[in-house]
């Protein structure tokens, strides 16, 4: 069994608001998570200009900018993950007309990934996004979370374009209602 699993004993979710606790646990959840998913896909420069996007001012206006939702899940009040729902990004072709909102980001620590955090923060999003017709992501196509995401009920649309700051290939998913 797991470390993680273990010793997990409370698992949380919280709408992130700003103050400096929140956005350096953000920068280190980031900075972990991209390593994690993107360190043996990039080169170190090419990871540190994708990571020097990510700033204390940039996540602080993103974070007050109304079209987001910052979600950080915590385990036994540790950060270990975080998903940001958004209006931002290139929207699948299919969903042109439809009021929808992107799931970007969602991922957890490597340590924390047989702990339930995953779920947890899923709930959380599906949760946040129920008044939408659709949740859309738009992931690397190696992503080991798409099964998760599928399980989920996300669906692959077929259709694949770039990642917005990777330059790597990536797969819409859509979760209607």
């Amino acid at each position: 069994m797991n470390n993680a699993m273990e010793t997990v004993q409370n698992i949380t979710t919280k709408f992130v608001v700003v103050n400096e606790a929140n956005i350096q646990a953000l920068l280190s959840l980031i900075t972990g998570l991209a390593r994690e998913k993107y360190g043996q896909l990039l080169s170190s420069a090419q990871l540190d200009d994708y990571l020097s996007r990510f700033t204390p001012q940039q996540l602080t206006s993103d974070i007050n900018n109304f079209s987001n939702q910052w979600l950080m899940v915590y385990a036994d009040k540790e950060p270990a993950g975080y998903a940001l729902i958004t209006s931002a990004g290139k929207r699948p072709d299919v969903l042109t007309e439809k009021k929808v909102k992107r799931l970007a980001g969602f991922g957890v620590l490597q340590q924390y990934q047989h702990s339930g955090c995953a779920a947890v923060l899923m709930k959380k999003c599906l949760q946040a996004g129920q008044s939408y017709d659709a949740l859309w992501m738009h992931e690397h196509a190696g992503n080991p979370l798409l099964p998760y995401f599928e399980e989920n009920n996300f669906r692959q649309t077929g259709q694949q374009d770039e990642l917005e700051a990777l330059p790597l290939q990536g797969v819409y998913l859509i979760r209607r209602k």
